[in-house]
């Protein structure tokens, strides 16, 4: 079997095995998480500090969901890289099942990022303010610049989401893959 076989994309062939094998390091990284915290989550002193922990005023939703519930995002996340694996190694082997995974997978990250994009607050913590003075000038310079990066990023990674699940759904690539209708 040859990494990359005649009569395929070699552009399509080689993306997807460099993002299987990121995919894989970041799964196990993941996993190598989701077993630490497990273990720490099943001490009794791990609940008994979370139970004191008081969380900041006005943080970002989901930077309290995470500190919340620690053990299901740890969870989410090995789930995510290791699924992004198998679907890129599928997508090298062009199977029909990967290609659709594939796509899916890109859609919502696509729009994970679309949201992200919109509604920065979600991540990034609101600048300091009162009655319209900064209290926190540096603070709030930092908090401008995480949020001009997000949006940069999310604009960027989102659109380049988009554009794969578009060549790979409606695009010539999915001529490649035996599940044309």
């Amino acid at each position: 079997m040859k990494i990359f076989e005649e009569g395929r994309s070699s552009v399509l062939s080689g993306s997807a095995l460099a993002l299987a094998g990121l995919c894989g390091v970041m799964g196990a990284l993941a996993v190598s998480d989701l077993a630490t915290m497990l273990r720490l989550s099943s001490t009794s002193a791990f609940f008994l500090f979370f139970s004191r922990a008081v969380l900041p005023v006005n943080m970002p939703p989901l930077a309290a969901f995470a500190a919340r519930h620690p053990v299901p995002l740890f969870l989410v996340a090995a789930l995510f890289w290791l699924s992004g694996c198998v679907l890129a190694l599928g997508v090298w082997r062009r199977a029909g099942w990967a290609r659709r995974g594939a796509v899916a997978m890109l859609y919502l990250l696509s729009a994970a990022a679309a949201l992200a994009l919109l509604f920065p607050g979600m991540i990034v913590p609101a600048p300091l303010m009162y009655d319209g003075m900064s209290i926190a000038p540096e603070f709030n310079a930092a908090v401008k610049t995480a949020a001009f990066y997000l949006r940069v990023i999310c604009l960027a990674g989102g659109g380049l989401c988009l554009w794969w699940a578009l060549a790979l759904d409606r695009g010539g690539l999915r001529k490649e893959f035996g599940d044309n209708p």
